[in-house]
């Protein structure tokens, strides 16, 4: 297994007026967002994809969720506290097209 998948990152998120900031710092990695909410932006994600966030991040239900899409792909993020504690869920759609 590799270090850096074990490695727990500290999440920092801040706001400035309609600006909010997400980054996650580890030993190995720091991967920093600027978004408004309700606005699509290009993201380079940690991994090195280049990814649409449609819909930029927004809130439902008491989450902040955020969608990223490339490649005919969907990814959605959601983020709530629980307890006093950050919990993040992935949820991944693919598409398949029936072949002629």
């Amino acid at each position: 297994m590799v270090a850096a998948s074990l490695a727990k990152p500290n999440l920092i998120v801040t706001q400035d007026e309609e600006i909010n900031s997400v980054k996650a710092e580890s030993t190995f990695k720091t991967h920093k967002i600027k978004f408004k909410l309700n606005e699509e932006f290009d993201e380079k994600t940690p991994d090195g994809r280049k990814v649409k966030v449609g819909n930029s991040f927004f809130l439902r239900d008491g989450k902040l969720i955020q969608e990223r899409r490339w490649d005919g792909k969907i990814t959605t993020m959601e983020r709530e506290i629980k307890n006093g504690k950050l919990e993040v869920g992935n949820v991944a759609t693919r598409i398949y097209e029936k072949e002629a």
